[in-house]
């Protein structure tokens, strides 16, 4: 045969090989991509993006239950654990949904304190599993408070309210006998206005508890409001035999002023000023110390009374809580006072403190954030450092928003439950 024919059936025989094992390996990659993708399918675009943005715990799992996909928030809010999500019972509902697409909600139960999370479960396009969670711990919180203080008020205003109604009975019935007629007069007078100082405690804790609005607040000196507050309470001072004594820090010429509620800021000094006046012994004196502290301004307010013992102290601003109920009843007071200061201060941004010796007194120390529109140069420096701050952040949330990551550890549980009480 002819080496030049040769030549060329071998090349033709090559190229004819070549050929073959490439396509053989371009289709076998195809096949193998196929099955990838039917293996570990991709998460939908539209569903991490809106998981990205909003303001619950969302974790996905997939066919095999490992998690693919963590939002933000679960990846610094923590509502469920790594043993959580691994629990027998929680991964049998899980597949549950997988396997039937019927979704699956667990209600927190209200009777115990540590069940504060509800769970969603939901399938997505029959290969993931979406995870939400949310914390109700605040809300249960704050319904337990609710139902707390309505029982609280009923059984406050139970007692004035039958009180009256006896005594007009009485008066009644005794129509004919003048002296004790005003005898009756004189309890019905005194139910009556025990009955009012309680619903004007109320209405005034409502305010306190409530969002301070920005339509709420307006320009209040705080030197000025502490004085004028003293001063209406001198005449009270003077029937108890109490010295009421003020003062004031040397600084007079720096403001004190801050954006608030007037009369919600009045209503808590006068609280702790009637509380001290009160409990203070004949001949004794009420100090009450006025200080400006850098950008906040710091009231005192101390007796010489009988004290509070240590193990009230961790309970006395809570609403209707009284050391003494029975001498608390008979001076007078309704046991909100301390829990409208605080709630009232806390809504401004400060807050309430109290320190007692018994047989020494006791001094409650209001303490105030203050404005810095008088002082240009630190407020702009103020004003430029938050809004780099922000833009920080902006930027961190950003580039914390990557494709489909799988967490190598979930946030742990937990939750918190400060008492905010009254007196």
């Amino acid at each position: 045969m002819d080496p030049t024919l040769l030549v060329l059936a071998a090349t033709a025989l090559g190229i004819l090989i070549g050929v073959g094992t490439t396509i053989a390996i371009v289709g076998a990659r195809a096949a193998g991509v196929r099955r990838s993708k039917e293996m570990r399918p991709e998460l939908p675009e539209v569903a991490t993006s809106i998981l990205d943005e909003v303001d619950t715990f969302a974790v996905i799992l997939d066919s095999a239950l490992a998690p693919v996909y963590v939002n933000p928030v679960a990846r610094h809010e923590r509502h469920l654990s790594d043993e959580e999500l691994q629990d027998t019972d929680f991964l049998a509902r899980v597949r549950r949904v997988m396997s039937s697409g019927i979704p699956d909600t667990h209600e927190p139960d209200p009777t115990d304190p540590t069940d504060t999370v509800r769970i969603h479960i939901v399938r997505l396009q029959q290969r993931f599993v979406v995870i939400l969670a949310e914390d109700l711990g605040e809300e249960q919180r704050v319904n337990a408070m609710r139902r707390d203080f309505i029982a609280n008020v009923s059984h406050e205003l139970k007692t004035p309210i039958a009180a009256i109604g006896l005594l007009s009975e009485a008066v009644q019935e005794a129509s004919d006998e003048p002296p004790l007629v005003r005898d009756f007069a004189k309890s019905l007078v005194k139910e009556s206005r025990r009955l009012g100082e309680l619903s004007r405690d109320i209405i005034q804790l409502s305010e306190a508890q409530s969002t301070l609005r920005p339509e709420d607040r307006e320009s209040v000196d705080l030197r000025d409001l502490v004085r004028a507050e003293v001063e209406t309470h001198r005449a009270f001072a003077e029937q108890h035999q109490v010295d009421l004594v003020v003062t004031a820090d040397a600084g007079k010429e720096r403001e004190t002023t801050i954006l608030g509620r007037p009369t919600s800021l009045s209503s808590a000094i006068a609280n702790l000023l009637s509380n001290a006046i009160r409990h203070s012994p004949e001949g004794g004196r009420v100090g009450v110390g006025m200080q400006r502290e850098k950008n906040r301004f710091v009231v005192t307010v101390t007796d010489q009374g009988e004290g509070i013992a240590p193990e009230h102290l961790p309970r006395i601003f809570e609403r209707f809580y009284r050391v003494d109920g029975a001498r608390t009843r008979v001076e007078g007071g309704t046991g909100l006072g301390l829990s409208i200061a605080r709630h009232t201060m806390r809504a401004h941004g400060g807050d309430v403190d109290v320190w007692s010796q018994q047989g020494v007194g006791s001094s409650f120390t209001l303490t105030f954030p203050l404005q810095l529109e008088n002082e240009p140069g630190k407020s702009a420096k103020r004003v430029k450092k938050a809004k780099r701050a922000m833009q920080a952040a902006e930027r961190s949330t950003r580039a914390s928003r990557s494709p489909i990551t799988a967490p190598t550890k979930l946030p742990t549980s937990q939750t918190s439950d400060h008492q905010k009480g009254s007196h």
